[in-house]
């Protein structure tokens, strides 16, 4: 009779609780603006080689405060890759992230 009285208040908690809201940050949001998320990806993919400005240079990389590439050109590069630089299409995972890093690399631009 004990047990299976702690059974059914145990029950009756986990309800309880899996039904609960998640816990709202007094209405903030901590999602990372577009602008973030694009310097993010950058320096985790990016900046080893080309550095935070873009002007590293590391393993042969480019300038890219230098590029006067097309959008098309450097998703083309991001995506196969070229000479030490390796195709990053899978690392970035979709055409948003690659299209996201495409933007931050041309706000590098002198």
């Amino acid at each position: 009779m004990v047990l299976s009285k702690l059974s059914l208040l145990a029950t009756l908690l986990l309800l309880f609780v899996s039904c609960q809201d998640t816990p709202k940050t007094d209405g903030l949001q901590t999602q990372e603006t577009p602008a973030q998320k694009a310097a993010s990806l950058y320096s985790m993919h990016c900046a080893q080689c080309h550095g935070e400005d873009g002007k590293l240079g590391s393993s042969g990389a480019k300038d890219l405060s230098q590029s006067r590439l097309s959008d098309a050109a450097i998703i083309q590069m991001i995506k196969k890759g070229k000479n030490a630089m390796p195709p990053m299409e899978a690392l970035l995972e979709n055409a948003e992230n690659i299209e996201l890093v495409v933007q931050h690399i041309k706000g590098l631009r002198k």
